[in-house]
Parts: C-alpha cells; sequence; structure tokens
C-alpha cells in the first residue's frame, strides 16, 4: 500500500489537469449532474442563508480547481487558495492573469451562475473572484501547518474541496489531516466541505488514483472529533450507472459545520 507521502508525489508527477477537466468537468460528462450540479446547488444554499460570511475564506482542494469558490465570492472579502501541486498553482495563476493559453472555465461559471439565478452576469462575478484571490499556495495537509512555510491567518471560513481522502491511506491518518487543516479557521467560523462515498479509486487519463474509502457515519464522526458541530449535510446518491471504470464513488456529501473549538 502506498504512503501518504507517496500519495503526494504522486499527485505532483502524474496529476493532468487538462485529462481531468476533459473527462469529468465538461457539461458533455456524464458525471456532470452527479457532481458539478448537485454539488453546487448545495453550496449556493449554504452561503444564501447568509450566516456563513466574513473578511476571509481559504479553501484547500487536489488540483486548480479555483471555481469552488464562486458561490462564497459575494460573502468574503478575501479569498486565499492552496493546490497540492506546483502544476495546479501555475495553472490559477495564468487564470488570474487571463494568459491565453490559462484553463478555461466559463461554462462552469456560467452554469453556477444560472444555478443563482443570474447567469447573464457570469463574466462579471467571474472578475470578482479573480479580484478577491489574494493568494495562491501550496498545501500538504499531512502538515501540521498545512500552508508552510507561510504562516496564514486563521480565516472565517475554510472549504475543502474533495481534497483530504486523496492524501491519506487510513481513517487514522484522515483524521490527523482534519485537525491539521482546521488549525487554519478560526474558533467560531464555518468549515464547508464535500467528499466523496465509499470511493476506492478515479482515473485522470490512464492513470489510476486511490482514494480513501469511507462512509457517511466515519465522516460526520470525524468531523465531530475535531470540534466541529454539523449544522447542515446534504447527501447524493450516484445516479448515473456508467463509468464506474474511471471512478467508483457512491454518493457526494457537502457538509456545513461550525467549529467550536481548538483541538
Amino acid at each position: 500500500m502506498a504512503s501518504s507521502s507517496s500519495l503526494k508525489e504522486l499527485h505532483e508527477r502524474c496529476h493532468d489537469i487538462r485529462k481531468m477537466k476533459g473527462r469529468y468537468l465538461e457539461a458533455e460528462s456524464a458525471l456532470f449532474d452527479d457532481v458539478v450540479i448537485k454539488l453546487f446547488s448545495n453550496l449556493i444554499k449554504i452561503y444564501s442563508s447568509g450566516d456563513v460570511k466574513g473578511d476571509s475564506l481559504i479553501g484547500l482542494s487536489y488540483g486548480p480547481y479555483i471555481y469552488y469558490t464562486l458561490p462564497a465570492c459575494d460573502y468574503f472579502n478575501e479569498i486565499t487558495f492552496a493546490c497540492s501541486d506546483d502544476n495546479s498553482i501555475q495553472e490559477i495563476q495564468k487564470w488570474l492573469k487571463n494568459e491565453p493559453d490559462a484553463l478555461n472555465w466559463s461554462h462552469l461559471i456560467k452554469k453556477i451562475c444560472e444555478l443563482q439565478g443570474s447567469g447573464d452576469t457570469w463574466t462579471e462575478k467571474e472578475h470578482m473572484l479573480q479580484r478577491k484571490v489574494k493568494g495562491v499556495l501550496k498545501h500538504d495537509v499531512l502538515n501540521c501547518n498545512p500552508l508552510s512555510p507561510v504562516i496564514h491567518p486563521q480565516a472565517d471560513c475554510l472549504f475543502l474541496a474533495q481534497c483530504l481522502e486523496h492524501f491519506v491511506t487510513d481513517k487514522k491518518s484522515y483524521c490527523e489531516a482534519l485537525k491539521n487543516v482546521s488549525s487554519l479557521l478560526k474558533t467560531g467560523g464555518h468549515l464547508i466541505m464535500s467528499a466523496v462515498l465509499e470511493a476506492t479509486f478515479y482515473m485522470c487519463g490512464d492513470f489510476k488514483f486511490p482514494v480513501l474509502c469511507m462512509d457517511e457515519d466515519f465522516l460526520k464522526d470525524a468531523l465531530k472529533g475535531a470540534g466541529y458541530v454539523i449544522q447542515e449535510s446534504y447527501i447524493h446518491l450516484r445516479k448515473n450507472e456508467s463509468l464506474y471504470d474511471i471512478t467508483d464513488f457512491k454518493y457526494l456529501i457537502v457538509i456545513k459545520a461550525l467549529k467550536e473549538r481548538e483541538m
């Protein structure tokens, strides 16, 4: 079995961002409704409630998927985004600078805005997100300071985009990684997270990446053990019965939790 440190190295070497985008994130993908539509419908519901807001948000992902933070854009003044590898950071920097060869996320941003009821203003929302991104860093969820060597002020909100399960090999390590990333969040702040459940792998090109297999009960117990009170959760059974050869997750879960105490 691979170690957690070797999983990080694996993502650094083999995670092909453009192949991921083409296979999973285009509107034509068979998984688009099961992942993108359900995820962002829930995120919009969570943020529009009005109690998840503040000055700063930190978002962690396993790739350059900064569009995850778009639904939060109206509720925070500054966004710091962190990825697991240098290639992802470079891709975000290109997008922030509107470079010609930057990844084009316009179809996703437009779809998110349509779900918010503001599809005709998607270009303005994209520019707003670009302005609010104050830093793009590298994370290591296995480090007690995940943004090391940067010492970042604790944020009002922490967003985890299907992140931790890609970098750990067992449930004990998951709980430790969750406590590590929770150090980035103020007590009284909100954690918003999405995760895939009962998954063991996903394909990126011809490369098979392992995913920690976990269920809803484990994830909620892990959050409670890390000092959180779960306020809302939404779980969705995967409906599309094709493409189990490229990823075998069975559920998507989205959670809003309040950090009640430091651990």
